[in-house]
């Protein structure tokens, strides 16, 4: 009896041995799967934000350095656009040739590098310095261009700002603008007291 105890414990074990060596070789581990899962996205995860960081630094180059390129024509440029000179003709006629290019270079020269005035939008109302920053960037840059565009092409012009404003206040815009643009302070003050009343 007590032999067959011995062979019956020992039978137990063996299948408890046996099943362990099979779990561990032949079944998956559902951890080992999502460890690695989890390395893979921790590694996809350095990587996008790897990327975010470039282009952050692209963006902010980009804003920084305005990349603004004219075109100056050149003195054979400026011969090839004028007419023909006549045979008959001296030197004295192709030398103010020279001289307008010249004259158009310094003259392009210039006017990219004079200051611009730039109005305070601010002073109108619905109009905060994000959104005066986003309408310059978008070359909105005096009371004159407000009074000229309507809600529509201002709505257009500033879609890639992702900048909130009401449709009341641009509806408003053109009307304080004329009165800016005109130096009428106290008429563009009462204006936007009727605008908030």
């Amino acid at each position: 009896m007590s032999q067959l105890a011995g062979v019956f414990i020992l039978g137990i074990l063996c299948g408890w041995l046996l099943e362990w060596i099979f779990v561990r070789l032949f079944v998956p581990n559902p951890k080992r799967k999502l460890e690695t899962a989890l390395q893979a996205s921790r590694k996809e995860t350095t990587l996008l934000q790897q990327q975010n960081r470039e282009l952050q630094t692209a963006l902010t180059a980009a804003k920084t350095v305005p990349s603004v390129e004219v075109a100056t024509p050149t003195t054979a440029e400026v011969a090839e656009e004028s007419p023909p000179v006549q045979e008959s003709a001296t030197d004295e006629l192709t030398t103010p040739v020279t001289e307008t290019a010249e004259e158009t270079v310094t003259a392009t020269e210039a006017t990219a590098t004079a200051p611009t005035n730039d109005d305070d939008l601010t002073r109108l109302t619905g109009i905060g310095p994000k959104l005066a920053e986003a309408m310059k960037a978008a070359g909105i840059r005096s009371y004159a261009q407000l009074t000229s565009m309507s809600t529509e092409e201002i709505s257009q012009v500033l879609a890639g700002s992702n900048i909130r404003y009401t449709k009341a206040n641009a509806e408003s815009w053109a009307e304080q603008a004329k009165l800016a643009a005109a130096g009428d302070w106290k008429g563009l003050k009462a204006h936007q007291a009727a605008l908030k009343g």
